[in-house]
């Protein structure tokens, strides 16, 4: 920590506000330029450590700052003008707001006398963007923007991370010099977590000494805790089974013997039997919310043991017998060492209960990757996700978008902790492809594979163009049924054969990436699909694999 005075210097307000991000680290600021951003612009044209990735909408640029976000754990940065700019940003905004990912929206608005005066692209941003941000702030003076920015950080990545919205007037950023001080983050935000308390560690040890069928029960708080390695340790003390919530997908690696999927209204059905039939349950950065509880109505035991850094999370959908507030790394890691040399008195049983589980577990593989899917065409969403599957390794990050092919994505074997991503709180379609970007611009050396619908993609096809000129190479598979699939078939799970309003034409989707300069190809033959994904890996391209699926292979029916 630096204690020294730093140098006061005058420097025009957009500058001050280029300055904040340089010495926050930024690398990227993804958006699109409009009029009352002129002077950030203008500001950012002299500054090459930040680097602008041009997108062709808004809500892509949001999309990207999110995945920034959740791959590196740093505030990603998105930036727009007023009114419909603003407006644009709104649902990716929300949806990393919803998987607590850390982003600063940078918005202007117009000239404060101007602001509800009927000028052009009027918008009240602070109201719009506040059910969505952890903070939503209106900047209208050239002095306050240090302060702003510094705040904006601080919130943002402090406590649950979420994103923040920072709305500048427009005469704000185009005022003349303002006194700058240059500080170091580490003198305005602290980001130690808090350690709970040891009486609730005691009780919560003595809750899992006790179990006979004990399961941990991971969210996208133990990825943010990045408690992985502290899990699988208390699990191996335990010999107990680990199920994750789709957010906490990669939480640890997927192909651990201790690792048996993630539990959501479409997990598998071996995470459905573990929860149901546990007798403790320690649920760790999980708010046990709608979707990974069949909206509340799975049946779980009251041997609740809860750890969450946020207290207000602890208890508020289950009720619980221990609450632990705090670290979940740190709770974790202390839990296993209260348990050493402790657990003999049920050890047969929970030796009982993990047998049974891997021989379900095996069961399900069985059924899911039933070998007649080699052959099978259309082809079928499981033979995808098995030849994908034998394509990951450690240097993989995966990206997939809502809808069908994010469900089907809960049976890969991510083997990195972290290089996970999807949109699950929100369900915001369009996010696979910019995220994408954005994931192989925060790590070159990551092979980032993104699997999508033709729905989606129909919704960020232009960025197709934004990852060529950027040069972010990476292999996109469409999962292409020629329709809003997941829609159509809840139409037709809940009302049998009528369905309207979901259905496409046939698009030459790997021509379209052709023509935006990447490379592709379509894939109707299931035995070619893993000789397209080497290509793609191996091309150093944007490359686009259009597979055609088989969209009968309902996710609406019991878990699979």
């Amino acid at each position: 920590m630096t204690t020294s005075q730093p140098a006061r210097a005058k420097i025009g307000a957009a500058r001050a506000v280029i300055q904040c991000l340089k010495l926050e680290g930024v690398e990227f600021i993804f958006g699109v330029p409009g009029g009352q951003t002129l002077s950030i612009m203008d500001a950012l044209y002299d500054e090459p450590g930040i680097r602008f990735i041009t997108t062709r909408d808004e809500r892509a640029a949001a999309h990207m700052a999110d995945a920034y976000g959740r791959l590196t754990g740093k505030p990603g940065v998105c930036l727009a003008t007023t009114g419909p700019g603003a407006t644009n940003l709104i649902t990716a905004v929300g949806g990393a707001h919803r998987d607590s990912s850390p982003v600063v929206v940078i918005t202007c608005n117009n000239r404060r006398r101007h602001i509800g005066q009927d000028d052009n692209q009027d918008a009240d941003h602070v109201t719009l963007f506040r059910q969505f941000t952890k903070l939503s702030r209106f900047v209208p003076d050239s002095e306050g923007i240090p302060q702003a920015v510094r705040e904006a950080f601080r919130v943002a990545t402090t406590g649950n991370p979420g994103p923040v919205l920072l709305d500048f007037a427009r005469d704000a950023v185009e005022g003349g010099e303002i006194a700058f001080e240059p500080i170091d983050p580490q003198n305005y935000r602290f980001n130690e977590r808090p350690v709970a308390p040891e009486a609730s560690i005691a009780v919560a040890a003595q809750a899992l000494a006790a179990a006979r069928k004990p399961v941990l029960w991971l969210g996208r708080g133990a990825i943010i805790a990045r408690a992985g390695e502290a899990a699988l340790k208390l699990a191996e003390v335990l010999g107990a089974p680990i199920v994750t919530s789709f957010n906490g997908i990669s939480a640890v690696p997927g192909d651990h013997d201790l690792c048996f999927g993630p539990r959501s209204r479409f997990g598998t059905k071996v995470s459905k039997h573990l929860l149901q039939d546990s007798d403790c349950i320690l649920v760790v950065g999980n708010s046990m919310n709608a979707a990974s509880t069949s909206r509340w109505t799975l049946p779980l035991t009251r041997n609740i043991v809860q750890v969450d850094l946020d207290p207000a999370i602890v208890g508020r959908n289950y009720p619980v017998a221990v609450g632990v507030i705090g670290d979940a790394a740190d709770a974790l890691r202390r839990l296993a060492a209260a348990l050493q040399g402790k657990l003999s008195a049920n050890a047969a049983a929970r030796a009982d209960w993990l047998t049974q589980a891997r021989r379900q577990r095996e069961d399900w593989r069985k059924e899911v990757f039933a070998p007649a899917y080699a052959t099978s065409r259309p082809i079928k969403p499981q033979w995808v996700m098995q030849t994908l599957g034998a394509a990951i390794d450690a240097n993989t990050v995966i990206v997939a978008d809502a809808g069908n092919p994010g469900v089907w994505t809960h049976m890969l074997p991510i083997k990195t902790p972290g290089a996970y991503m999807k949109p699950v709180g929100y369900g915001n379609m369009a996010f696979g492809l910019p995220a994408a970007i954005a994931a192989k611009l925060a790590g070159p050396g990551k092979d980032v594979i993104a699997v999508v619908g033709d729905g989606s993609l129909g919704m960020s096809m232009g960025d197709m163009e934004t990852a060529v000129r950027e040069k972010a190479p990476f292999t996109l598979i469409v999962m292409n049924d020629m329709a809003y699939g997941n829609i159509k078939q809840e139409e037709l799970h809940f009302h049998g054969q009528r369905y309207i309003g979901v259905d496409f034409g046939d698009v030459d989707y790997a021509g379209i990436a052709k023509c935006m300069g990447g490379d592709g190809e379509k894939v109707a033959n299931p035995g070619d699909l893993a000789a397209a994904i080497a290509r793609g890996k191996a091309s150093g391209r944007f490359y686009l694999i259009d597979v055609r699926i088989d969209g009968s292979e309902n996710v609406w029916k019991d878990p699979i």
